[in-house]
């Protein structure tokens, strides 16, 4: 299921396999794109961030500033990259447009008043200003939910029912506490749970969900990702923040989840039905929302109104979903990174939150709301229809084409070179990035370490955490007061929790 939908299919309002999904919290779904700081200007007065087509903005630039621009960008110096910004800084540059929240606008003004000649500085402030979009239509840059993020949750929620209601499955709980579940015994947890575990007899591939598409208007929002103790103490969470774009609270979304019945020769014993897989997911993430509402009035944060109102089940998707919501209960086995100088633990529950803000800092707990809840119902609960003036990818295609056959300017060489390439993942950005730095410098591998977090998978983290190890080696990386949180990302990606 690719990141980015480029499909036009449309949706039949009386399919008896039509759901609706209603957004209750902030929900990010990572794509590997994002908002780079050299190709979005911000509208400071009205809270936004314009998101431009780099050709189009050399276009659009005067004869003077087009000798300005060139003149920065021939520098191909760090502090150069504070010029670039403060050369876009204001100008009316046409391109998609994403709220923004105050926090962002604040941090933005403070990265601009930052000294030329501090070229360390400038680097870490504006790597901190790449922002992960959430997966989005590349025809009409709205917001959709990937089929494979919803499947993933459903999936959750019916093994651990199934865990929960077999007797002595592999990995179950010893002397009150959770075993220790190494990555052979996940698997072997699995095939125990769907008989057999293999693709023949996995009753998962009969389930087909769709992506699910707006139903009327869709709002997202770019906040930042903050992590915030479970029990309050003196010393503050260690994980940095991140700037995400979210789809706000409110959007509704249709698509539909259907199960095929099973061929004979399948070799399916217990096939899903519909009654048992949604009271599946609405058991397992009515539990943890409980869970986790009591977690959050603990730090005085107030929990999001998960009212079903005739809906058929809470869930959860997306990124900073909570361990507890992606992890079998009984099976779970979640790293806990430590003080300086400890070795990364193990528990059965994560001990902080990631949460919504407003801020980066200096923000009210009370304002902080948890990520990735919704709320799943057939499409005529809502009575929901799409809405006609919605433009269908046809239409789009269509004119973007006739745009495309319009005569365009001529670029000069210097120009056209000066335009990006397509976009790579945010893997092998960090890693080309961590290729020209020298082992002992530093600052910059410290800069590389701090942005590994903003990778969106477990696998990618420890990718890139071993290259670091490997660029500082193996005599320096013994004493590197970062060596306990690298090998915990490392030792991460190789687990099923």
């Amino acid at each position: 299921m690719p990141p980015i939908c480029l499909s036009d299919w449309s949706v039949d309002m009386k399919d008896p396999n039509l759901f609706s999904i209603r957004v209750l919290s902030p929900v990010h779904i990572g794509c590997d794109e994002v908002y780079e700081p050299m190709s979005f200007v911000i509208d400071e007065n009205a809270g936004r961030l314009i998101s431009f087509d780099p050709q189009t903005f050399i276009r659009g630039l005067g004869e003077g500033d087009k000798r300005n621009f060139s003149e920065i960008c021939r520098k191909g110096t760090l502090e150069s990259l504070l010029e670039l910004y403060k050369f876009m800084r204001g100008r009316n540059v046409p391109g998609h447009a994403v709220n923004i929240c105050p926090g962002l606008v604040d941090d933005y003004r403070r990265t601009l008043r930052l000294s030329v000649t501090d070229g360390r500085k400038i680097q870490q402030e504006l790597n901190n200003f790449s922002i992960a979009r959430t997966a989005f239509n590349l025809y009409t840059q709205l917001p959709y939910l990937p089929g494979s993020a919803i499947k993933g949750a459903f999936r959750t929620a019916y093994l651990d029912r199934q865990s929960q209601s077999r007797s002595g499955a592999a990995g179950r709980q010893v002397d009150g506490g959770p075993t220790r579940v190494s990555g052979r015994e996940a698997k072997e947890l699995e095939k125990t749970l769907l008989d057999g575990g293999s693709f023949e007899t996995d009753p998962f591939r009969m389930l087909k969900i769709s992506d699910f598409i707006p139903a009327g208007p869709v709002k997202t929002r770019v906040v930042y990702a903050v992590n915030e103790k479970k029990v309050p103490s003196k010393f503050k969470a260690r994980g940095p923040y991140q700037i995400l774009e979210v789809i706000e609270p409110g959007a509704v979304f249709v698509g539909t989840i259907g199960i095929i019945e099973p061929e004979k020769t399948a070799g399916i014993k217990n096939p899903l039905r519909r009654e048992t897989l949604f009271d599946s997911v609405a058991g397992f993430y009515t539990r943890e929302k409980r869970r986790e509402d009591d977690e959050l009035r603990e730090i005085d944060v107030s929990p999001i109104d998960g009212h079903l109102a005739g809906m058929l089940a809470l869930a959860r998707i997306g990124r900073h979903s909570g361990a507890e919501s992606v992890t079998i209960e009984g099976h779970r086995r979640i790293r806990i990174m430590k003080g300086k100088g400890e070795r990364p633990g193990t528990s059965d529950h994560a001990t902080t939150f990631w949460l919504a803000s407003d801020a980066s800092k200096s923000y009210a707990k009370t304002q902080l709301r948890p990520f990735g809840w919704v709320v799943i119902g057939d499409a005529d609960a809502l009575r929901i229809d799409l809405p006609a003036e919605q433009p269908s990818v046809e239409s789009l295609t269509e004119a973007d084409m006739a745009k495309d056959q319009a005569p365009q300017p001529v670029l000069e060489p210097q120009t056209m070179a000066a335009i990006p390439a397509p976009e790579q993942s945010a893997l092998v950005k960090l890693l080309d990035e961590l290729r020209i730095i020298a082992g002992t410098d530093a600052g910059r591998i410290g800069t590389v370490i701090q942005k590994i977090e903003k990778l969106e998978s477990h696998a990618d983290r420890a990718a890139a955490a071993t290259a670091v190890r490997d660029k500082i080696g193996p005599k320096a990386f013994k004493k590197h007061k970062r060596k306990e949180y690298i090998e915990g990302l490392i030792a991460t990606g190789t687990e099923v929790v």
